[in-house]
């Protein structure tokens, strides 16, 4: 068939084209980017339904891009004021960038991490929560869509990198900031430092290189507070509302605790809508609705639920309640006690304790959060915030802003108390001192210069110095306690080589000890830090708990373990444990009917050459093989004194250090062989005698005097036979006192002797201490 286009209609296309992107320029801004991703993982819950992960995705691709498509089509162009300025990357972005390279190079460890963070973003990214055969892996299975955005941008970027979606999380954070003071502050540079000073607050910070999501929520609650402050200002109200509804619940869906920041912008939506004073959408005195109205309202119900519903759902069905297991009084799910999760380590006592909380909080640092550091920036805002509605002819939007804060911190303080749940507050807070300073500012103006600067300077200073606090303490710690580029430079370093090379855990693993990986059938959950590991290296296979005691304190729970061990049976089942926990982990696997094999050690490489991770991998017998092996280890509780020909012992460590810092903590690697004819024993009686451990002392340089021979032990992770080695990670911890000296590492059996005691050779390492 012919082309029948004229050089008319081609170029009249080419100049529709034009148009459209130039008016997606003019609308585009930095969040609109991360949207799609925000949007990507609801989508994706959704299609939880399909077995097919591969078309499940294309599914979720195509309806995110369509729903994108149509958010940026109906998205109003901003106008040239409120767009972020330039000036706002270099004097905001990039701090926040060199923030979070300060430890990018360490990967996350932290608890939370390993605990539940990793395996509901690599099941959820895939598929339902629970597959066929688990029980419970994570103990608490809640709304997986904010560890699904983290786990998309560690599939792409890996391990370390993943994290960077918080860091642009709070760079959008930072261009909503810059709208919200653009009446207050007309300076772009002035105003993009004022944003920096409110996004600059240390438990916003210790999060950015974690695989915590607690940042994920901001823009969001900041976008929605921005668009409910305009509601009865002009005409987009309906689409407000609805976008409105739409941000608060994904952060409900993100963060359930987010409620009690989500709920003060509801009210304030409410007040904008019902009682305003000039042109009110609906008539407060006849309460007469129109049909245009109601079916506003009626979308933006739909869209504050849509991103919970998925969620909800499928854990309703799995469980009996749609926020398990939170409020089990309340809901009553069969798999678990009929009372409501409490931690009782934070925030206030008592109800006068409770309003008093925000103000209290500098001087409560230890009940705030396990970092137990605060610099006091939502106690500085609530002061505002009450100074902000007391003010003559205070701007009507802070007035508002500031009744959000304040029944914001009052929920809060009532709720959880805990910090990591109020990082809103902490914005808001900064906003409202800012705007405080701005308002002294212009009612001083007709006084002398020197005094109206003086005055200023006095509330800018308290978010200085609070800046300044919150520096301190981020250079210190966050919440994996990793060092900084300035503690560790070299290791620093070294650890750059896997930037987008750490996508799969399983490629850290020596060669040997793979193998022991790729036979798992089945993860036997035995520690509270070790599902992530488990998940890791093996995401697609049943994990059975056997540590989360809530569980099997109910009757319904104890029967659906009991029918996930059946549908495992068969099955190779181990368990991955940290050597630390060996113990407690075996106690736990013991006391659910199953028994213990082998054990064998793997010192993990966890996506580094730097940090190391000493497990565990323990073989779990089913329930007809327990029996037998109770008895072997209740033998082993009869333990004695070993015979004299055992104690001979030959040791070796690979790449000691030669030289440590006074006082320094390091963890060597002994590799201990059984040279005599008998098994050595890795469990003793309970009163802490007769098992085998591997130690260390401390022995001055020139003269041999001993200096320390109560340092470090570690103990067997299993019975060693003869002429049988294993590796043992020993921690070691320097002198005080610069200087030489000689390191000697033994074998002790606890409760009996040394083994040089009883001439067998130790190992000693020369080790000069600076």
């Amino acid at each position: 068939m012919a082309d029948t286009t004229t050089p008319e209609d081609a170029r009249a296309l080419r100049a529709r084209a034009r148009a459209t992107l130039s008016a997606l320029r003019r609308k585009l801004e930095f969040g609109d980017v991360l949207i799609f991703l925000y949007l990507t993982v609801f989508f994706r819950q959704y299609f939880w339904i399909l077995h097919n992960d591969k078309l499940a995705w294309r599914l979720t691709i195509l309806s995110t891009a369509l729903a994108w498509g149509a958010h940026m089509y109906a998205k109003e162009e901003t106008p040239p004021e409120e767009r972020t300025p330039r000036i706002f990357w270099p004097l905001v972005a990039l701090p926040l960038v060199l923030v979070y390279a300060l430890r990018v190079a360490f990967p996350d460890l932290s608890f939370d991490v390993l605990n539940h963070r990793l395996i509901q973003s690599e099941r959820a990214l895939h598929g339902a929560l629970l597959i066929p055969g688990d029980f419970f892996p994570t103990i608490f299975p809640f709304n997986p869509a904010s560890d699904m955005l983290t786990g998309i941008t560690r599939v792409w970027l890996g391990y370390r990198l993943g994290t960077i979606i918080n860091l642009l999380a709070l760079v959008w954070a930072g261009t909503v900031l810059n709208k919200i003071l653009r009446p207050h502050v007309e300076r772009a540079w002035l105003r993009s430092s004022g944003v920096l000073s409110v996004l600059f607050t240390e438990h916003i910070l210790f999060e950015l290189n974690n695989y915590m999501v607690d940042v994920l929520t901001l823009p969001l609650l900041l976008e929605a507070t921005r668009r409910a402050l305009r509601l009865a200002d002009d005409g987009r109200a309906g689409r407000d509302l609805i976008y409105t509804a739409l941000l608060l619940g994904a952060c409900v869906a993100l963060k359930l605790t987010n409620v009690a920041m989500v709920a003060p912008i509801v009210a304030l939506c409410a007040y904008q809508l019902f009682a305003q004073s000039s042109r009110p959408v609906v008539n407060a005195k006849s309460l007469r609705f129109d049909a245009k109205f109601l079916s506003r309202l009626l979308l933006a119900a739909l869209a504050f639920l849509w991103p919970l519903v998925p969620h909800a759902v499928y854990i309703y069905r799995e469980t009996g309640s749609p926020v398990f297991p939170l409020y089990n009084k309340i809901f009553r799910s069969p798999y678990w006690p009929l009372v409501n999760v409490y931690d009782g380590r934070w925030g206030a006592k008592g109800f006068a304790e409770t309003l008093l909380w925000p103000l209290l909080l500098p001087f409560r640092a230890e009940r705030l959060s396990e970092l137990a550091v605060y610099s006091g920036r939502i106690s500085f805002g609530v002061v505002a915030a009450a100074l902000c509605l007391l003010l003559p002819r205070a701007d009507r939007r802070v007035r508002l802003l500031a009744g959000v804060a304040l029944s914001g911190a009052i929920l809060w303080s009532a709720t959880s108390g805990y910090i990591r749940y109020a990082l809103y507050l902490e914005l808001l807070g900064g906003v409202l001192v800012l705007y405080l300073a701005r308002w002294l500012a212009a009612r001083m103006s007709q006084r002398p210069r020197m005094m109206r600067t003086a005055v200023v300077s006095v509330i800018v200073c308290v978010l200085v110095v609070q800046n300044v606090l919150a520096g301190v303490y981020v250079s210190r710690t966050e919440w994996s306690r990793r060092k900084t580029y300035f503690e560790r430079p070299e290791d620093y370093v070294s650890e750059t080589q896997y930037f987008m090379h750490d996508h799969t855990l399983r490629k850290f693993l020596p060669p040997d000890k793979r193998g022991l990986i790729d036979g798992v059938e089945a993860w036997i959950v035995s520690n509270v830090k070790t599902n992530g590991l488990e998940v890791l290296f093996k995401r697609d296979v049943p994990m059975l708990s056997v540590h989360n005691l809530e569980y099997f304190d109910a009757p319904e729970a104890n029967r659906r373990f009991a029918r996930a061990l059946g549908d495992v049976s068969g099955k190779r089942m181990f368990s991955l444990c940290l050597t630390d926990d060996l113990e407690p982990s075996l106690e736990f696997i013991r006391r659910r009917g199953l028994g213990v094999g082998r054990i064998e050690r793997i010192n993990l490489p966890f996506y580094s050459a730097y940090t190391h991770i000493n497990t565990a991998l323990v073989e779990v017998l089913p329930p007809e093989r327990a029996a037998t092996n109770a008895a072997e280890f209740a033998a082993t509780q009869t333990a004695a004194a070993l015979p004299a020909g055992a104690y001979r012992a030959r040791l070796s460590v690979k790449s000691p250090p030669p030289t440590l810092r006074a006082g320094q903590q390091e963890t060597i690697y002994v590799v201990v062989k059984n040279a005599s004819a008998h098994a050595w024993p890795a469990r003793g009686t309970d009163d802490g005698k007769y098992f085998v451990t591997v130690g260390n002392i401390w022995l001055a340089g020139g003269t041999g005097a001993l200096v320390n021979n109560m340092d470090g032990r570690t103990r067997l992770v299993q019975d060693l036979a003869p002429a049988a080695e294993t590796e043992v990670p020993l921690r070691i911890t320097a002198p005080e006192a610069a200087g030489a000296y000689v390191l000697e590492l033994d074998v002790v059996q606890e409760g009996v002797t040394w083994f040089k005691d009883k001439g067998s050779e130790t190992l000693k390492i020369r080790i000069r201490v600076e």
